[in-house]
């Protein structure tokens, strides 16, 4: 039986223990992984690291959920997208996101990330192409700004 072996030809055995398995649906909180290693693994070819750790911080700020869980979100839109072959990376998902956010111009209170998810997800899924589901997530982001009180 051949040995097992990671990207670089070593032995899966002697792999670091800080490299999260890609396949690896869910990153749990005791995992000791950081949600940017984690991520950027998830990416085709693997992301860096650190920008996946500079997307997520900048999430943070935005959005509702911790890192972890913006990590987690992301690899779940990812999987579901993929099930329609629908192929996006996390850090582009992430800097979608991101920008809607911020053009959004929302003074009061932080973005749900989930939902935003479940949204472009639905819309992708319904046949628009990114561009278009984006662009009809700021519309409906902007009607629901003028209707706030």
């Amino acid at each position: 039986m051949a040995a097992i072996e990671t990207a670089s030809g070593a032995p899966a055995s002697q792999a670091p223990a800080t490299r999260p398995r890609p396949t690896r649906d869910w990153l749990e909180r005791a995992d000791g992984v950081a949600p940017e290693a984690w991520l950027a693994a998830r990416s085709t070819p693997p992301a860096d690291p650190a920008r996946m750790a500079a997307l997520l911080k900048e999430a943070d700020t935005l959005f509702d959920e911790t890192p972890r869980m913006l990590a987690n979100r992301t690899a779940q839109l990812q999987r579901m997208l993929a099930e329609k072959a629908l192929m996006e990376a996390p850090q582009d998902l992430l800097e979608d996101f991101i920008r809607l956010a911020r053009e959004d111009g929302r003074t009061r209170g932080r973005f749900g990330f989930g939902d935003l998810c479940q949204h472009y997800f639905n819309l992708r899924a319904a046949g628009l192409g990114r561009g278009a589901a984006l662009e009809a997530l700021a519309l409906a982001r902007a009607g629901q700004e003028s209707r706030a009180p």
